[in-house]
């Protein structure tokens, strides 16, 4: 699960599954939440795409900017 998060305050964009999974969710219910529009996605290139800027807001997680700026 660290790892999840670590991607989720480091990456632009996550795929559904892990999204999921940080939001606490099997993979079926994040790919159904997602067509529901619960889970916020864009499509690229054929394939789904979370953007972890929203998936940070869902979740109250840090900005990536005041991440970087407090890991010194």
């Amino acid at each position: 699960m660290r790892d999840d998060i670590l991607e989720v305050l480091t990456k632009p964009t996550v795929d559904v599954v892990l999204a999921g999974r940080v939001l606490g969710i099997g993979k079926a219910a994040a790919y159904r939440a997602r067509e529901a529009g619960d889970i916020p996605s864009i499509k690229i290139g054929g394939k789904f795409r979370v953007p972890t800027s929203k998936l940070r807001e869902m979740l109250a997680l840090p900005a990536t900017q005041a991440l970087a700026s407090t890991a010194d």
